[in-house]
């Protein structure tokens, strides 16, 4: 027989005789027989099958129609048939688990019926992962035919010792109702009807995954990389997926940031700051084991309130920059399109950095060659102390690099144009200079003028590009790559004290792309003789 759903909205207000009484329950999605339902007043005259894309029906009705609803959802319960969803996440966690999930949790789980990709950035101490095991368990409970539900996280030691341990201390509570057969990180209920545990080490580890029904688990979403990012996308094109990225907000850029910010259109977007927990709220423990106003005090104490640490852990806010961020996103954001005062601004020959004498309209091309398949090669010009263009190519050899930027020689007639020597960069001076330009040639890894002070030239030159940044004097375009790798690169200190930038090697190590843009930008400030001279 055809079937009748119902859908009740999580909060209901009506009249009694005391006053107004609002009745606070978590959104039903209810079977019924049409005979039955045509009894509860307001609801949907509609045949078919289910899915569980929840529509907000706004009851107007009296408690005689919810206790109806109620009625006929617990009369659903005893006669469920395989392949229909009854229960909404919530309603899941109380009856099934029989769990107690406090606002900000119902309201990640609720957020899973109505959008395909949910966001979660939340503090320390906040039931974020509890929320994620309860998602996994529930999503193959209510697919009773063919589902999968990945998770990951930045390691696998993470995958199994916090997600999964969570997801196997709910399964206990309810093995007889739940079934299949709780492995160390996969949950069996069939063939085509499981839940697996994967590291994040490995952008293949996604392949092969296709279900007309899936869930993926991105825990502790700052630290994976883009690679797994893009191996998830593949996996989103079934029929019906759903994408829940939980964790604390801890990096400045890549895509659990992006969901927050470039891509917040196609996100629903939630924060829990450790000010949401009942403990804090209360000032007393309400729910053991949540975040209590005792540790947010000591957290202030210690890490201060402007500082990232805080804003990540205790606001589940992302910082504007990580403590070893070399030029924070605030920053390089206001330097986007800025029109500088000439009066203040001016290039020095000697230095390239601010003097009291005009602005130069002075033209620089500064060339970042690639030294791997995936790198890019980059031509950036600027005009006095504005970058005017970027050109990012890829699978150039030295010959077609070096006539791309000959033309771009012969258009803009540059006071000075940089290229980085390194490697196959050689190759490019030298038919530069063959064809004529007087091109120069530069090394990033030579010695730093202030050799007791920076590690290299390279560190030299980016330290004195970030108090650019800072003073904002500089203007750099519209140019999303550029922002993200400006704001991705880190610095550290050697062991005896000097400056040090984080090399390309080790940035590609976080999953990162090469920072050529970056690169290109640093040595187009670089005066011709390789000399920096700090800026204070």
């Amino acid at each position: 027989m055809p079937t009748l759903f119902f859908d009740k909205s999580p909060q209901t207000q009506q009249d009694t005789p005391q006053g107004q009484l609002r009745l606070s329950l978590p959104r039903l999605r209810v079977p019924v027989q049409p005979a039955a339902a045509a009894r509860i007043p307001g609801a949907p005259h509609h045949h078919g099958a289910a899915l569980f894309r929840w529509k907000s029906l706004a009851p107007t009705h009296g408690p005689a129609a919810f206790g109806a609803i109620v009625h006929l959802h617990d009369h659903a319960a005893r006669e469920q048939q395989p392949g229909e969803p009854l229960l909404s996440p919530v309603a899941f966690a109380r009856e099934v688990l029989g769990v107690r999930l406090w606002e900000k949790q119902e309201e990640v789980l609720t957020a899973l019926t109505t959008h395909r990709r949910v966001a979660v950035k939340a503090g320390n101490g906040l039931g974020k992962g509890f929320c994620a095991a309860v998602a996994v368990l529930w999503f193959l409970h209510v697919h009773r035919d063919s589902a999968i539900a990945l998770t990951t996280a930045p390691t696998f030691r993470q995958v199994r010792h916090i997600l999964w341990r969570q997801i196997h201390r709910l399964y206990r509570s309810a093995a007889q109702s739940l079934g299949g057969e709780m492995l160390d990180t996969r949950w069996d209920l069939g063939d085509q009807r499981y839940a697996l545990g994967l590291s994040a080490d490995g952008a293949d580890q996604f392949q092969g995954f296709h279900s007309p029904n899936m869930l993926i688990v991105v825990d502790e979403a700052a630290g994976v990389s883009d690679d797994i990012y893009d191996a998830i996308e593949a996996v989103m094109t079934s029929d019906d997926p759903l994408l829940l990225l939980i964790g604390n907000p801890t990096s400045i850029a890549g895509a659990f940031r992006r969901a927050f910010h470039e891509e917040r259109r196609i996100y629903r977007t939630i924060t829990i700051s450790a000010f949401d927990s009942p403990n804090v709220q209360a000032g007393r423990v309400i729910i053991p084991g949540l975040t209590t106003a005792a540790w947010v005090e000591e957290r202030r104490e210690i890490w201060k309130e402007d500082s990232s640490s805080y804003r990540a852990r205790v606001l589940g806010e992302f910082s504007d920059q990580d403590d070893d961020t070399l030029i924070s996103l605030s920053a390089i954001e206001a330097a986007v399109g800025i029109i500088i005062d000439a009066e203040y601004w001016s290039i020095d020959s000697e230095t390239f950095l601010p003097s009291d004498r005009p602005l130069t309209d002075e033209v620089v091309i500064a060339v970042d060659v690639a030294r791997f398949g995936s790198d890019s090669s980059v031509i950036l010009r600027r005009r006095g102390n504005c970058v005017e263009n970027i050109q990012a190519l890829r699978n150039q050899d030295t010959m077609q690099l070096a006539g791309r930027v000959a033309a771009a020689i012969r258009e803009h007639h540059p006071a000075h144009v940089l290229i980085d020597e390194v490697g196959i960069g050689a190759g490019v001076v030298d038919r530069l200079r063959e064809l004529g330009h007087p091109v120069h040639g530069i090394n990033a890894g030579h010695r730093a003028l202030q050799a007791d002070q920076f590690v290299n030239l390279r560190a030299e030159g980016f330290w004195s590009l970030a108090q650019r940044f800072r003073s904002g004097l500089i203007t750099i375009p519209n140019d999303n790559e550029l922002i993200g790798q400006l704001a991705n690169l880190r610095f550290s200190y050697d062991s005896q004290g000097r400056f040090k930038i984080e090399s390309k090697d080790e940035i590609r190590k976080r999953g990162l792309p090469s920072p050529d843009k970056a690169d290109a930008l640093m040595l187009s400030f670089l005066p011709p003789n390789g000399k920096v001279k700090i800026w204070i």
